[in-house]
């Protein structure tokens, strides 16, 4: 009975003792090491590896979980290291008393007994190989067992042990030896990569480890034998090969997006990449040789929003161009590109319709003073053709006409923003004044091929976009007619260039010192931007959207467009949107009983624009001499005649070199009143004028007088200031500033008249 009695005491002892050791082995915190830092992977969308980053110390370290190591792998590592890791607690006390008897027979150890588990902890805290080493490699052996579980030890040993070189990980050893991740692996592959941990230097001993691994599969019925007779004759990879570097722009650029992200699963499509990255090569000498030494380009595929190619300049590798930066997120200037989108809500706003006419003559705006490319004037062209020509004054007016504020709400909704607030730009922002992101605009024109729905670009693959309506498509349908247009003159350097087959819209951009070349461009799949440079802001004489970055864009178009000529599908919702209306053929405005003949022309439905056309007037003659019939003389029946005059801004009339087309009072057309010489006819006193923004020929006032003087002549001033002289009855016009202004005509007899009138450029 005292002998039970002890016994059980024994066992009482031996049960709190252990469990005493397992409480303490929970509680005890694992080792810091464990939060690994592991290399961030950014993938191609077919799953290809873009490109591997090392750790911070310096590390290639994959982490893979281990359902995406291959299994032969798993089993074989099992199998060659630690035979009966699913069996033993953490240590393998059958394995400690062979390596003790086998380290006495060799008077020196030449076994450690460790296992998995063990040399997971030596792998996380490194010490020297002794007798302590050894109890601490056990007691957090025995720790990790408890803590962590058999699935996990046996994940963190494949993707911490070392590989070789600062290869670590079963996962950065197979993408340096295999050109591979440890998936879908062969016998002979598996072999390989077993054997690497135990560190083996010259070929031949590679050879060695690698057949030892082989055997010990064969022998354990893991391969055939006819497997592993193959397996031995397959060549063995001495050296790593660097770690695969593809797009490199596009790689740092999502790393910098998602920091904290280990895998990147990315939209980027390998085939589509090289293809692009193979046209931008082929350009560079061109490009070069016109002034500009980088170039960068975005793909976006239109259904889905997602970024398939990313290139931001020439070479990556090229420190001489600043070859790292990434061009596609650098703020520069798009020139015109931004044109088409006020085109679009200018027509959606009721304010243009495609045919109607614009004034382009010079024209100052404060400080700004625009003109055009060209550096010449037209006079008026049709809003399309202001955009086919890509003209910049009209498009000024347009942006005044149709409100800075709402034009710059559209721009925010669809994320196009500058470095400054959007406040500090001013009317110069259609022209090039606000700098943007290539990769933001071109997403842009992406809305144009969606109809009008816009919403971000897509960098993941398991992202989509949230879309939602920022355009009428019907407007967006009016503003496509005149974006494919090919006989345009923003495009010269591709007169005798091979368009694709498909049909193609584009716009190019040209910033002022023509340092930034733009091309943009989509057909029903694609859409690409093109822009070429200096990184280092360098302009260039020849550095032209038209001459540098719309024969890559098209080539690029051409080359992964498919060759179809189908409407967008929302065309048909679009046409639904447009109306037609009777406008003056010549003006485009509503017609008015002055006009001489109408057309029918496409408008958007609800947003007619309103204004009467203000270029024909009817005027009476006198119908013998085509005199303007004398306001104070009297004339029989017959004498006069009605007559329809074309009448246009000042500035207008200078640029066309246009004689004034209502003719001038008779020579005899005096005042017949002896008490007053001189009497102004235009203003009247005391009236108020409102100036409209933008409106042809309500920008300025008309200033008439007639004398009875000898020579008819007739000075103006207006506040004290001299403004010109007119024949007695002639019409001159000014741009009148704001406020009272006091009005005085005075002829060469000395003879004058005044007029005090008020003008007003908002109303109160």
């Amino acid at each position: 009975m005292l002998e039970g009695l002890k016994s059980r005491s024994k066992r009482g002892w031996f049960f709190w003792i252990s469990g005493g050791l397992l409480t303490f082995a929970y509680l005890y915190p694992l080792p810091s090491s464990l939060e690994k830092d592991f290399s961030t992977v950014i993938l191609f969308s077919d799953g290809k590896i873009m490109r591997v980053y090392l750790t911070r110390d310096e590390k290639w370290r994959i982490y893979l979980p281990l359902e995406k190591i291959d299994s032969l792998l798993v089993k074989t590592t099992i199998l060659y290291e630690d035979r009966y890791f699913w069996y033993h607690p953490g240590v393998n006390p059958l394995s400690i008393i062979r390596a003790l008897f086998q380290n006495i027979k060799a008077r020196k150890i030449v076994s450690g007994a460790s296992t998995l588990s063990m040399q997971l902890a030596r792998i996380l805290e490194p010490k020297p190989r002794t007798l302590r080493s050894k109890i601490i490699e056990a007691f957090r052996a025995i720790q990790f067992e408890i803590k962590l579980g058999k699935k996990k030890i046996l994940e963190l040993y494949l993707n911490l042990a070392p590989y070789s070189r600062n290869y670590e990980g079963v996962g950065a050893a197979s993408l340096a030896y295999l050109h591979k991740l440890p998936k879908n692996l062969t016998p002979q592959e598996v072999a390989f990569l077993v054997s690497l941990p135990q560190a083996p230097s010259t070929p031949e001993e590679k050879r060695k480890g690698r057949n030892r691994v082989l055997e010990r599969m064969k022998r354990y019925g893991v391969i055939s034998e006819e497997e592993y007779l193959r397996a031995l004759k397959e060549p063995v990879p001495y050296t790593p090969s660097p770690l695969p570097c593809y797009a490199p722009h596009a790689a740092d650029f999502l790393h910098l997006l998602y920091p904290e992200e280990k895998e990147i699963h990315s939209t980027i499509e390998f085939e589509l990449q090289k293809k692009v990255e193979n046209i931008i090569t082929s350009y560079r000498g061109y490009v070069n040789s016109h002034g500009a030494s980088n170039i960068s380009a975005v793909v976006i595929e239109n259904k889905t929003r997602k970024v398939r190619v990313l290139i931001g300049s020439f070479d990556y590798w090229d420190e001489s161009i600043q070859g790292q930066v990434r061009g596609f997120e650098a703020y520069r200037s798009p020139g015109s590109a931004l044109k088409p989108f006020l085109y679009a809500l200018a027509i959606q706003e009721g304010v243009i319709h495609p045919q109607m006419l614009i004034e382009d003559a010079p024209h100052v705006f404060g400080d700004f003073a625009p003109h055009n490319y060209s550096r010449q004037w037209r006079g008026l062209v049709t809003a399309e053709e202001a955009l086919c020509l890509s003209l910049n004054l009209p498009f000024v007016l347009l942006l005044e006409r149709t409100g800075y504020e709402k034009f710059v709400g559209l721009l925010k909704k669809a994320g196009i923003k500058g470095p400054l607030p959007y406040s500090e730009y001013g009317l110069p922002i259609i022209t090039g004044g606000m700098d943007v992101k290539l990769i933001d605009l071109t997403n842009f024109y992406v809305t144009l091929a969606r109809g009008g729905l816009h919403g971000p670009w897509i960098i993941r693959e398991e992202e989509t976009p949230e879309e939602f309506p920022l355009l009428n498509p019907g407007a967006v349908l009016l503003t496509l007619q005149a974006l494919s247009r090919r006989n345009r003159p923003d495009a010269p350097s591709l007169s005798g260039f091979i368009f694709p087959k498909s049909k193609i819209y584009w716009k190019t951009g040209t910033s002022w010192g023509r340092r930034d070349a733009w091309s943009i461009g989509f057909g029903k799949h694609y859409t690409v931007g093109v822009w070429c440079g200096n990184f280092d802001g360098r302009g260039g004489e020849e550095i032209v959207g038209a001459i540098l970055a719309a024969p890559v864009m098209f080539d690029i178009l051409r080359a992964i467009e498919p060759p179809e000529d189908k409407p967008f599908e929302w065309e048909e919702i679009a046409l639904e949107e447009i109306d037609s209306i009777w406008v003056c053929a010549f003006s485009g405005y509503r017609p008015q009983d002055a006009c001489p003949s109408k057309k029918k022309v496409a408008v958007l439905k609800n947003a007619h624009p309103p204004l009467r056309c203000p270029f024909h007037k009817k005027i009476l003659v006198e119908k013998k001499t085509g005199y303007r019939a004398c306001p104070w003389k009297k004339y029989k029946k017959g004498e006069l005649v009605e007559k329809i005059c074309v009448v246009y801004p000042p500035s207008v009339k200078k640029v066309l070199k246009a004689e004034d087309a209502i003719p001038p009072f008779p020579p005899d057309c005096k005042l017949a009143s002896k008490e007053s010489k001189i009497q102004i006819l235009l203003p009247a006193d005391g009236t108020t004028y409102f100036i409209p923004h933008g409106i042809a020929g309500a920008e300025d006032i008309p200033l008439l007088a007639v004398t009875s003087s000898r020579e008819g002549k007739i000075y103006w001033f207006v506040n004290g200031r001299y403004m010109g002289s007119t024949p007695s009855g002639k019409i001159m016009y000014i741009p009148p500033p704001e406020g009272k202004l006091k009005i005085l005509a005075q002829d060469t007899e000395g003879n004058s008249a005044s007029a005090v009138i008020h003008v007003l450029k908002e109303l109160p």
